[in-house]
This record gives structure tokens, sequence and C-alpha cells, in this order.
């Protein structure tokens, strides 16, 4: 299940690590992996991972990749 919710309270990013502050829309995402999965993305982090994974990559390290710069900067 995805949506693109609008944080009310601070969230970690699963992608970089760094937070998700209040009032930041992100991708909340829960699933099923090998047990319950929820991680929440910033839009630019999941931007990045998506071109990661189109890459043939099936895995990554959480909270170990660096943070995109922002398309909005």
């Amino acid at each position: 299940r995805e949506s693109w919710p609008v944080a009310r309270k601070p969230y970690k990013c699963i992608w970089c690590g760094e937070r998700i502050p209040v009032g930041e829309q992100h991708r909340h995402e829960i699933s099923k992996y090998y047990g319950l999965q929820d991680h929440r993305w910033h839009r630019e982090c999941h931007e990045d991972a998506a071109e990661y994974f189109r890459g043939g990559e099936e895995e990554f390290s959480p909270y170990d990749n660096e943070r995109p710069p922002s398309a909005a900067l």
C-alpha cells in the first residue's frame, strides 16, 4: 500500500536516514516482504531509489544512501 500524506510528526527517511519534517508531503509505504514493512521516503529519495531499482538492483541498505538535491531548490 502506498500513499503520499503530509507528515503530522517527524519521521526518518528509509533511503537517506534524514528527518522528514512536520508538514512535508512524503511517500508512505506499507508492504509485506519478509514480514511487515512500514517505510517513509522524501519525494526526491523515492525518485532516486526508483532509478536505483531500474538499474537492476534488488536490495539496498536502509539509511545509508545520500539524499539527492530537491528539485524544488
